[in-house]
């Protein structure tokens, strides 16, 4: 964490510019999109790359969650340690400093540095599937409201980006975290976008939280569409959207699911939801682990062919002791990193989209 806001900068790449005109191969924009607004009122923007090979891919970034007033009162503060939830509008500058590594990394080392990328950013505290707006009262007391406008926002983007991009025969649906459930839910709405490609691959990158109520959440907190939150009838908020993908587009759809063994950030949101505290613990970690495996085992037997890709890389900022590992791999340099067999996650994802499917990891 950053001691303060001239070292936070420091950190930071060059902003990228604003789009105006036609886009440059290769360079990264800032999308405005009008109208579109994060979870505080401060404008919504994504990014876009146009490449110069036929794939594309649609990139839900992360920034943790919001369920409740109580969530909805703690927004993320980049610069201060303290309990807090989910982005809102004012980290939105800072989502620059990740738009070059690992699966948008420019080098020769990266097969998807070619590609098209929307990269729908995330301010909005709803898995980018809300489509509403949420009183609270802050912590001082006032009244306020969360813009849970995820849904919008992306559908705003997409129609921005999609002046500028031609039809993929390509199409990799992804993200991280908060984004890998994201994935998950819109991969199908994605796909609406571009009936005829036959060519899809989705990807969802560290995703399991279990919670009995997800569905009340997506209707009356998110105010997610029917779509959304119909199919959502068990805990796993990220198994259900998976399953409801695989019954409307079945083998229409490459599936794939990358996590670490005790996700760290992912344990800690799950100590919440289970006793009240964001916190890691030892046994916390071990849950998680447990419940990984039995949610694999899910994917593995109710999806035929889907490839998992898990990894036990250890959080280095945690203490040993507490056995969690790191959260999100795809745009960190673990991408390029060979993990079993000389297979790093760059090999398999390009292998993946390519029609060879592996998984990797299952044996631990």
């Amino acid at each position: 964490m950053f001691d303060n806001d001239e070292e936070l900068r420091g950190y930071l790449p060059k902003h990228f510019p604003i789009l105006e005109g036609k886009p440059e191969a290769g360079q990264w924009y800032r999308l405005p999109v009008p109208g579109a607004i994060s979870a505080d009122g401060l404008p919504y923007w994504g990014f876009l790359r146009k490449g110069t090979e036929p794939g594309l891919i649609v990139y839900f970034s992360g920034g943790g969650v919001s369920l409740n007033a109580y969530m909805a009162a703690r927004p993320n503060k980049l610069n201060e340690i303290s309990e807090t939830f989910y982005f809102d509008g004012k980290a939105l500058p800072y989502i620059d400093a990740f738009v070059k590594q690992g699966l948008f990394d420019p080098s020769q080392d990266n097969p998807f540095r070619n590609w098209s990328c929307i990269l729908v950013s995330y301010t909005t505290g709803d898995f980018h599937v809300g489509n509403g707006d949420y009183p609270y009262t802050a912590i001082d007391g006032s009244p306020a409201v969360l813009h849970h406008h995820g849904y919008r926002n992306y559908r705003g983007l997409m129609e921005q980006a999609l002046q500028f991009i031609s039809a993929p025969t390509k199409l990799l649906i992804t993200g991280g975290s908060a984004g890998a459930f994201g994935a998950s839910a819109l991969a199908a709405d994605v796909m609406d976008y571009f009936p005829e490609c036959r060519d899809v691959t989705c990807c969802p990158d560290s995703s399991l939280l279990l919670y009995n109520e997800w569905q009340a959440v997506a209707q009356h907190v998110w105010q997610a569409n029917e779509r959304i939150w119909k199919p959502l009838h068990g805990p796993n908020i990220c198994l259900d959207w998976l399953r409801a993908l695989y019954a409307e587009k079945g083998d229409g759809v490459r599936y794939l699911f990358i996590c670490s063994i005790r996700d760290s950030a992912l344990a800690r949101y799950q100590h919440f939801l289970d006793h009240g505290t964001m916190e890691l613990t030892r046994e916390q970690s071990l849950q998680f682990e447990k419940d990984l495996r039995n949610m694999v085992d899910v994917l593995k037997s109710e999806i035929p062919g889907i490839g998992v890709f898990l990894l036990d890389n250890p959080d280095t900022g945690l203490d040993p002791e507490l056995l969690g590992t790191q959260h999100t791999f795809l745009h960190t340099p673990e991408f390029f990193q060979p993990v079993k067999d000389g297979v790093s996650l760059r090999d398999w994802l390009w292998n993946a989209v390519n029609g060879s499917v592996l998984n990797i990891g299952l044996e631990r």
